[in-house]
């Protein structure tokens, strides 16, 4: 009965302090919606299980790469071999690939291309027909189909008779049996996958007839339910399985360490990231999460100051509730329910923030070839964390503040005399962290944008400027080799002559774009490679006129022209890296490389190209080559299942101006090729600098926010000092001193807080900043210009929101004063 009394209490307190409130509640909830945001993040991509039917039986199987890393994907015969091992009461493969969908809601679609036994062995849900079957994956089967409900709705319009309908992919006629539930999108974590077809359709869709034979064409992802459940047996099991494959195929399952490959499980709840993935995306939730901890840890600090400058100007009510005998615990509880419902109206909006956060990002296009989707919006587990958030903060924020107010002497307090209490260390303390917290947070985000200026300026290597990318899946659209090398002729020509165009070429990859990075296993004529070289190296396949197009130049030698085609000698040109890397001292034309082994066929080099930026624009000198497109179709065709083959277009003018008409010439040329829209070629290099770019924006946002709750809290310090300290200023003023001196004694409490939190806030950001070299393309973490205007906008910033509290210790009465003491 009391709890609730002294809840009542607190409630009409705070309403009479509307000020007050909405302060306290604001900042604490930005400090939480903040947090509930990040940790519905980690919730989204770590800690929600895959959508599978009893995920804590499910494992995933991985086969170690050639270099090395022990989680890479499986070849379909090493499936196989896995799924009779007896290891498994089931194992499922499956993999991710573009498709081209012809007819309605035409374009491009993500598939998973699935075993049979896929929607039955993880227990998926279907809202329409049925899913895929054993049955559906034999050699001649039907080719079938099962939709997502998302594409269902959007491209087929809800369709209840869907099921039985023939829909073209990629050129290839394909019956609908089933449309899967509204709430699965597939395996791969934050991608959208619009439909799933069986694995024996996959040699036709890639054009490749061995594809599900070649045991080095390793591109599955594998999830299975143990059998008994006991992983270590498996283990074993599958430990043997290797040693007996590396005996039968010794070529397949030695890696580069002349060792065997090895089979490793990993639970479902390890497996939610892939694996060689899971360190990037670790480290940046991390950075997220200390971000934000950063920003509650000021919220938190701005409201126990708040709190505790209240206390203070009731420290006559505490000392006339003390005489009177009340304990000291019950005072305690009283102030502690004060801070605990406002820490509940702001956990309350800070899941509203919450909220409205997960809208913004779900509402978010970024330029990429793959649908992003991750559901923020808080589910139970998350608005659990924002309650203990609320009550934790509620009941910490209230417990020290109260415990120091409710230690004032009765009779000082009667006397409504402030003393040491209302100079108090904690409030000075909090208010140190919060200039700190702010400064760590606003040099972080100072450090970005500089590292965003630095990028600008690195030179890549060619020049994107007025150049439209158009991508044009030859491969997704069902086109044969003949098909395609006269369609990129006619597309060539057509292209070509458009007003305004200067260059045309084709490209199995642009640079800079972070998602179409391709390597490729090489052998080097003449060159012997260390035991544990690695020998795969980055390459696209481009066709004549790429060069011109992206004004790239060729240092020695000459570019790919026309003759370059089916026929003819096989050709390739490497970068300068990879001369020297490869050919060092030695002249490189004429050597000769091959992508498929010692035994070749072999490519000549006919050409030298200045070193580009390929992967990111930080990145060192690394070797790089090309082949012509038309001469490798099988290279070309294994890209285009991953990324879409792409026209490189130099225009005289503004590319985005001449979209329009580009991507209409193309389409006229085949209505069945798969187009997404064109887009300027410097719109998809962003993306190469979209991390940095990302981590700017929130910390600058974070940091403005940081800021504003130091400026508040300072500006309480100092207006709590001006009023406790009133008959010492009005003393002053009777004796001569002048007002200007009186505002600067005023304000020297509010610049010594400043100083001390600035100094303890610069060696932390110091500290913290070596973690994101990474992302500064050269700047040095320590750039002192950035750390200079950091500390002088902080200074500016809390020393002006000192100075209006501080300017009324000027205008004290000095008659006054003295007659109220």
């Amino acid at each position: 009965m009391g709890f609730w009394h002294d809840l009542r209490l607190a409630a009409r307190r705070l309403r009479g302090s509307p000020g007050f409130t909405a302060a306290a509640v604001l900042s604490l909830g930005l400090g939480i919606g903040a947090s509930t945001t990040v940790f519905g993040l980690v919730d989204a991509l770590l800690l929600r299980p895959l959508p599978v039917a009893d995920p804590g039986t499910v494992v995933a199987v991985y086969t170690s790469d050639f270099s090395g890393p022990a989680h890479g994907a499986t070849s379909y015969p090493d499936y196989l071999a896995f799924r009779d091992s007896g290891a498994f009461d089931g194992l499922v493969a499956y993999t991710m690939a573009p498709l081209g969908l012809a007819g309605e809601g035409a374009g491009r679609v993500w598939s998973e291309i699935v075993t049979g036994d896929y929607f039955t062995t993880l227990g998926i849900p279907v809202a329409r027909g049925r899913g895929l079957t054993p049955a559906d994956d034999r050699p001649g089967a039907p080719a079938v189909v099962v939709l997502s409900h998302a594409l269902w709705q959007r491209a087929f319009g809800g369709d209840a008779g869907v099921a039985g309908r023939t829909v073209t992919l990629s050129g290839r006629p394909f019956t609908v049996v089933g449309v899967a539930g509204p709430g699965f999108s597939g395996l791969t974590r934050g991608l959208a996958m619009d439909l799933w077809v069986p694995m024996a359709a996959r040699p036709a869709l890639t054009g490749d007839p061995r594809v599900l034979e070649n045991r080095g064409e390793r591109g599955l992802m594998l999830l299975g339910r143990l059998r008994e459940g006991r992983p270590a047996v498996a283990q074993a099991r599958l430990h043997a399985l290797a040693q007996s494959l590396r005996a039968q195929y010794p070529q397949e399952w030695t890696d580069v360490r002349q060792e065997a490959r090895r089979i490793s499980l990993l639970p479902e709840w390890q497996a939610r990231i892939q694996p060689m993935l899971s360190g990037p995306v670790n480290a940046f939730l991390a950075l997220l999460a200390a971000i934000v901890l950063l920003v509650l840890l000021a919220a938190c600090a701005n409201v126990a100051t708040l709190f505790l400058a209240r206390l203070v100007r009731r420290r006559r009510e505490v000392a006339v509730r003390l005489s009177l005998g009340a304990g000291r615990g019950r005072l305690v509880r009283q102030f502690v329910c004060e801070t605990l419902l406002v820490a509940i109206l702001g956990g309350a909006l800070g899941v509203a923030l919450a909220f409205g956060a997960a809208e913004a990002v779900a509402a978010m296009r970024l330029p990429l070839p793959v649908t992003l989707t991750l559901d923020l919006r808080p589910d139970l587990r998350v608005l659990g964390f924002a309650v203990g958030m609320s009550l934790l903060a509620g009941v910490a924020l209230g417990l020290f503040p109260s415990l120091q107010a409710s230690r004032v002497d009765v009779l000082p307090g009667l006397k409504d005399a402030g003393g040491r209490w209302g100079r108090s260390r904690l409030r000075g303390a909090f208010v140190v962290s919060q200039i700190a917290l702010s400064l760590v947070l606003l040099s972080g985000a100072l450090l970005f944008v500089r590292g965003l200026d630095r990028a600008a300026a690195i030179d890549p290597g060619f020049d994107a400027g007025p150049v439209l990318a158009v991508p044009a899946d030859l491969v997704l659209s069902g086109c044969d080799e003949g098909r395609t090398a006269a369609y990129q002729q006619r597309l060539i020509e057509r292209v070509s002559a458009l007003p305004g165009v200067e260059a045309v070429a084709l490209a199995s990859n642009v640079h800079l774009d972070p998602l179409s990075s391709m390597r490729r296993g090489l052998a080097v004529q003449g060159y012997v490679p260390a035991a544990d070289e690695d020998m795969e190296v980055h390459s696209a396949a481009v066709g004549a006129g790429f060069f011109d197009a992206l004004r790239l130049p060729i240092v020695r030698g000459r570019a790919f022209t026309a003759d370059d085609r089916p026929g003819r000698p096989l050709v390739a040109i490497v970068n300068e890296s990879f001369a020297r890397r490869y050919f060092p001292g030695q002249d490189p034309l004429g050597r000769r490389l091959s992508t498929r082994g010692d035994e070749g066929p072999f490519l000549e080099v006919v050409g030298v190209a200045r070193d580009a930026k390929y992967a990111t624009l930080g990145e060192s000198p690394r070797p790089f080559f090309y082949v012509p497109f038309v001469q490798d179709f099988r290279f070309v065709q294994s890209v285009g299942s991953f990324l879409p083959a792409t026209v490189l277009v130099r225009t005289a003018g503004d590319p985005a101006g001449d979209a329009a008409a580009i991507r209409q010439a193309v389409q006229d040329l085949d209505a069945t090729v798969s187009l997404s829209p064109p887009r300027p070629l410097v719109d998809l290099l962003g993306l190469s600098v979209l991390p940095t770019r990302v981590a700017g924006v929130a910390l600058g946002a974070f940091g403005a926010l940081g800021l504003g709750l130091a400026a508040l809290g300072l500006s309480g310090v100092v207006a709590q000092s001006v009023a406790q300290r009133t008959r010492e200023f009005g003393v002053r003023l009777a004796l001569g001193a002048g007002r200007g001196h009186v505002v600067r004694l005023a304000l020297s409490e509010g610049a010594w807080l400043v100083a001390i939190g600035a100094g303890a806030g610069l060696v932390v950001a110091l500290a913290l900043a070596r973690g994101a070299a990474g992302f500064l393309y050269g700047l040095p973490p320590s750039d002192p210009l950035t750390f200079t205007v950091a500390v002088a906008v902080l200074m500016a910033v809390a020393l002006g929101a000192s100075f209006l509290p501080a300017r009324r210790a000027g205008r004290v009465d000095p008659a006054a004063s003295l007659r109220s003491e």
